[in-house]
């Protein structure tokens, strides 16, 4: 008999404990409004997150670019398959953290297509747990300044005196050079191919730094429209006033 109830009343941490503690096989199914997951465990472990049930593997690893055509997926290694689905699972799954509504379904025993994207090595839930937690966490915290990630990033004329102390990060030099002021946060997590999550991260870093802003899109609009026919250099020259100042920090 399946395994039903609510996110509100039953959250994902609480069901991946369960699952965890009780070596738990089988798929979970997860459903708000338009939105639907599938995740499934072999013996407590996850081998398998998706929004498509009946997603196959080549599927996935053209849709995140580990591979040009089906055929190669057929002779990937293990090693390099699970090197390539593992960060893409577990960001998946960590998204899922946030649903704070929604139903959940568990079907005990039930596995997946032998062409899905499995995991070589299924991946312990007590790690996605304790990520997804502190993930939350985190987020209520970023989302106090960038509440969407629709949100567009721009670096401020006159930085802050804060400044001065940055230190950029390899990772924060990739969101960093991403930063054109037309660009959305998605827009900027799907150029780096960096987590959503990681970007609002970098960039509350910078927000608290004084280096940027973020603002809506109509105001880009509104604000292009009033500056039409203004120096096309401007944004070159803000962006290397800032490098050349964090350099010489």
């Amino acid at each position: 008999m399946p395994l039903v109830g609510n996110i509100q009343d039953f959250g994902l941490s609480d069901f991946l404990y369960l699952v965890d503690r009780g070596y738990k096989t089988g798929c979970l199914y997860l459903n708000r409004e338009d939105e639907q997951a599938v995740l499934f465990f072999d013996k407590g472990r996850l081998i398998y997150a998706s929004p498509h049930e009946h997603e196959t593997l080549s599927d996935v690893l053209m849709r995140i670019g580990s591979v040009s055509s089906p055929e190669v997926t057929q002779s990937m290694p293990p090693v390099q398959l699970q090197s390539a689905l593992q960060p893409h699972v577990e960001e998946y799954v960590y998204t899922l953290f946030g649903w704070g509504e929604g139903e959940f379904l568990f079907e005990h025993g039930q596995k997946p297509n032998a062409d899905a994207p499995i995991l070589p090595t299924p991946i312990p839930v007590e790690n996605l747990i304790m990520e997804g937690v502190r993930r939350i966490d985190e987020w209520g915290r970023i989302k106090d300044r960038i509440p969407s990630t629709d949100l567009i990033p721009r670096f401020l004329e006159r930085p802050s005196e804060k400044a001065k102390g940055v230190k950029l990060s390899p990772e924060e030099w990739r969101v960093f050079a991403r930063i054109n002021g037309k660009d959305s946060l998605a827009t900027v997590a799907q150029s780096t191919g960096l987590s959503e999550f990681d970007v609002c991260r970098v960039v509350y870093g910078f927000l608290t730094a004084g280096l940027v802003e973020v603002v809506k899109r109509q105001r880009i609009q509104a604000e292009t429209r009033s500056a039409a026919g203004s120096g096309s250099g401007l944004r070159r020259s803000l962006v290397s006033r800032i490098i050349a100042r964090i350099e010489k920090m």
